[in-house]
């Protein structure tokens, strides 16, 4: 239904969760879901990663500091296992979900069945990802091949899109419901939002710079190098769009919409999500480099606050408009204006810096806040397209209140 409603613009974007088919059953197969799709579209971009390390050669790659430990065979045994029951779940529970959702009425048995082998094999795939992840020496490939290749650099951003497909399809083959419900609970994606967010979000980092640097606060380097600038300015432009609106859907997006189904209160919806944003760049060089100067806690506190206020940009509008375009406007500033030292993107910039977790949370909070009050002041009214159902339900509790 399109029209007027006294729901809020975030009740209005998490009734949207209500379409289609929303029991605890199809949000956890959905998941499962389009995280399967996520993986098995990895292989174009570690095949790409690949040609790309081959292409700079060894020599490139010496220094790399190679662990000394020997495989234990009991965690390679237990590896092997996990993987086992990571792919019986997954195809017992695709099998099962097929058959019971497409009949009529529907088993609900089979798709209860099916999602609990979905939450299995949730669990032991992230199990198996963790696992594997966080060497050391993988971390520094990747740095290195980023800096050597703009190839190597497209390579890790082509595995993001891979996510807003698998999100996508899960919410129009599972949920069944329109991809566009994902998106906003506005009648249309408002692209002029989010184009109006970036310009705000480049113009008070801009100013911040300038200020900062008059003022003696910065230790800005001018370190713009044409010869290798431009392509990877190219990849940015192409890429970092797609990873940071994957990251927005499937956090401000899916996720809230999932979990604000069953908790009443956004604000811990928001708390686990943001909680979930920081943790997902637990691997990140920052979050290394913070462990090793005792600053970890003010390195994550940031990623955190990061992810809240785009969840508070979700809340104002209603949508993920803004919440995408704040996060494209912060992840392009930084891998093309500001660089600085063992970051996750060491792209040649235009200017570089070092990382203060002190100052920097104090410039984000600042600058963020500042952000924050422009947007708002620059909101139009949400023209709501919601579901009849939740828009005209005398007991709200579902959506939020």
């Amino acid at each position: 239904m399109t029209g007027a409603s006294t729901l809020s613009p975030i009740q209005a974007y998490f009734a949207q969760g209500l379409r289609g088919r929303s029991t605890w059953q199809y949000w956890a197969f959905g998941l499962f879901f389009a995280g399967l799709i996520f993986a098995v579209l990895q292989i174009p971009s570690a095949v790409l990663f690949v040609v790309g390390l081959g292409m700079i050669g060894p020599e490139a790659l010496q220094g790399i500091t190679a662990s000394s430990e020997t495989p234990d065979p009991s965690a390679i045994a237990t590896g092997f296992a996990v993987f086992l029951v990571t792919l019986i779940a997954s195809i017992a529970s695709i099998v099962l979900f097929f058959i019971g959702s497409t009949r009529k009425p529907e088993n609900k048995t089979l798709v209860t069945i099916s999602a609990i082998l979905a939450l299995i094999a949730t669990a032991t795939g992230i199990y198996l990802l963790g696992s594997g992840g966080g060497d050391e020496a993988a971390n520094q490939m990747i740095a290195i091949g980023i800096k050597q290749s703009a190839l190597i650099y497209a390579a890790l951003l082509i595995g993001f899109p891979p996510m807003i497909i698998g999100l996508c399809a899960s919410v129009k083959w599972v949920h069944k419901r329109s991809i566009k419900s994902l998106m906003t609970a506005h009648t249309s994606f408002r692209w002029g939002r989010l184009f109006q967010t970036m310009i705000v979000f480049w113009a008070i980092a801009g100013a911040l710079g300038i200020i900062t640097h008059l003022l003696g606060w910065s230790d800005y380097e001018y370190v713009f190098d044409p010869s290798r600038f431009f392509i990877y300015v190219i990849v940015s432009l192409l890429f970092i769009p797609l990873q940071s609106a994957a990251e927005e859907i499937l956090l401000r997006g899916y996720l809230n919409q999932g979990l604000g189904k069953y908790i009443k209160n956004p604000w811990i919806v928001f708390f686990i999500t943001s909680a979930g944003f920081a943790a997902l760049h637990l691997g990140n060089p920052e979050a290394a480099k913070g462990a090793e100067n005792g600053t970890l806690l003010l390195t994550m506190s940031g990623y955190f606050a990061f992810g809240f206020i785009a969840c508070i940009l979700t809340y104002m509008d209603g949508g993920l408009e803004s919440a995408i375009g704040m996060h494209v406007a912060n992840n392009l500033f930084a891998s093309t204006i500001m660089g600085y030292d063992d970051s996750v993107l060491p792209t040649p910039t235009v200017f570089n810096t070092t990382l203060d977790p002190s100052k920097d949370m104090i410039m984000l909070v600042l600058s963020m806040g500042l952000m924050l009050f422009i947007l708002w002041k620059l909101r139009k009214p949400l023209v709501p397209d919601l579901p009849s159902l939740a828009d005209t339900m005398d007991d709200k509790s579902e959506v939020f209140s």
